[in-house]
């Protein structure tokens, strides 16, 4: 069985690379024309846009993991570990 201590170090090593990453950059006559687009009054519906694939896809996944009607098909119990049957004693 795999651990969750993996996950958890690969996800802590991606984040640290996000926060080492430098700032994006753009060149001294596009710079202007790339803020006024980042500070635009627009920012917020494009942004609101942009994040809602993933809002509706953690809906999704969410609608069919508490679906009731799946219920029959998530597993109740853990399957056991222990051997279906004992060798015999010598």
């Amino acid at each position: 069985m795999p651990s969750i201590s993996s996950p958890l170090n690969l996800l802590a090593g991606l984040l640290a690379l996000l926060l080492a990453a430098p700032p994006a950059q753009a060149c001294k006559v596009c710079r202007p024309r790339v803020d006024a687009a980042i500070h635009a009054s627009d920012y917020t519906t494009n942004a609101l846009l942009l994040l809602l694939p993933v809002a509706l896809l953690i809906g999704g996944a969410l609608l069919l993991f508490f679906s009731p009607t799946l219920v029959l098909w998530k597993p109740t119990t853990r399957p056991s570990t222990a051997p279906l049957s004992s060798p015999p004693a010598s």
